[in-house]
C-alpha cells in the first residue's frame, strides 16, 4: 500500500497519513478540454440559504468531466494517464480512443499506461472493459454500475470498492449483485458496470492529522450541541455536563437524530433491494 507517513516537526503532523501519489500517478496536470471551471455553493441552495452545514472554504478546483455512460461502443481506448481528481476519492485515467476522441473514466485498481479497454456487450471480462451486466459472469468484482440503463454509472464509484456479480433473480430480467456496503439487490440486465474495483484502495488509511486540512477540503468545524445554549440546540444549557434529557438525541431543530430511517418507503427502487445492509 502506497502510504505515506509525515515526518513529526509539529504537532500537527504526528497522526498524518497520507496516499503517496508519486507512486500512483503518472502526470499531475489535467487535460485541459476535459476540464471545466465550478463554483462553490458552500452548501447553499438556489435561494443562499445553507441546506448542508459545516461546508464552505475550500480550496478552488477544476471539475474533471468523468465519461461514466462509456457509450462509445466497440472501439478501443488507450489508457494514456493515471490521474489525481480533486472531486473525488477515486483516480482517473485518461484514455484515447481509435478514433482520436479523448475522455476520462474511472480507473480501476491496477491499471497501467499502454492498457487497452473497451466498452462492448462483446469485450473480454478484462480489467476496465465495460458491457452489460447480463453479459459478465457469476462472482466477478465490478464498478460503476448503472441503475437505469444508458443512463451512466451511479453505484459503487468511490476509492476502493467494488461489487460482485450474484446471478440472474428468478424472473430472468434482473441481475442479482451484492454491494460494497453487504447490500443485496437487482440491477436491470442492460445496465452497464465495469470490471474491476475502484483504484485507491489506501484511502480509507488517510488521517488528516490537523484541522487545517479539513478547510482545504471545505469542511468547517462541527460544534457539539451539548457545548451551546439552550436556545441554539436541545441539547444546550444546564451546569456543568449535562446527559441529552430526552429519550433519544435531536437534531438543532428538535428532530430525532440517531437510529432514525431516512430512506423514503415509496421510493420505487426499494422493492428492487433483496437484502438491506442491515440485515447482512
Amino acid at each position: 500500500m502506497a502510504i505515506k507517513t509525515i515526518v513529526a516537526r509539529s504537532r500537527g503532523r504526528h497522526t498524518t497519513i497520507l496516499v503517496d501519489y508519486k507512486q500512483h500517478l503518472t502526470t499531475d496536470q489535467p487535460t485541459k478540454s476535459l476540464t471545466k471551471s465550478i463554483h462553490n455553493q458552500s452548501g447553499r441552495n438556489n435561494r443562499g440559504v445553507i441546506t448542508t452545514r459545516h461546508k464552505g472554504g475550500k480550496h478552488k478546483r477544476q471539475y474533471r468531466i468523468v465519461d461514466f455512460k462509456r457509450d462509445l461502443i466497440d472501439i478501443k481506448a488507450v489508457v494514456k494517464t493515471i490521474e489525481y481528481d480533486p472531486n473525488r476519492t477515486a483516480f482517473i485515467s485518461l484514455i484515447i480512443y481509435a478514433n482520436g476522441i479523448k475522455s476520462y473514466i474511472l480507473a480501476p485498481q491496477g491499471i497501467k499506461v499502454g492498457d487497452e479497454v473497451i466498452s462492448s456487450d462483446k469485450a473480454d471480462i478484462k480489467l476496465g472493459n465495460c458491457l452489460r451486466i447480463k453479459n459478465i459472469p457469476e462472482g466477478t468484482f465490478i464498478h460503476n454500475i448503472e441503475i437505469v440503463p444508458n443512463k451512466g454509472g451511479q453505484l459503487v464509484r468511490s476509492a476502493g470498492t467494488a461489487a460482485q456479480v450474484l446471478g440472474k433473480d428468478e424472473t430472468g430480467n434482473y441481475i442479482i449483485v451484492k454491494l460494497s456496503s453487504s447490500e443485496v439487490r437487482k440491477i436491470p440486465n442492460d445496465a452497464k458496470a465495469t470490471i474491476g474495483a475502484v483504484s485507491n484502495e489506501s484511502h480509507n488509511l488517510i488521517n488528516l492529522g490537523k484541522a487545517g486540512r479539513s478547510r482545504y477540503l471545505g469542511i468547517r468545524p462541527t460544534v457539539r450541541g451539548s457545548a451551546m445554549n439552550p436556545n441554539d440546540h436541545p441539547h444546550g444549557g444546564g451546569e456543568g455536563r449535562q446527559p441529552v434529557g430526552y429519550d433519544a438525541p435531536r437534531t438543532p431543530w428538535g428532530k430525532r437524530h440517531m437510529g432514525v430511517k431516512t430512506r423514503k418507503q415509496t421510493k420505487p427502487s426499494t422493492a428492487l433491494i433483496v437484502r438491506r445492509k442491515r440485515d447482512a
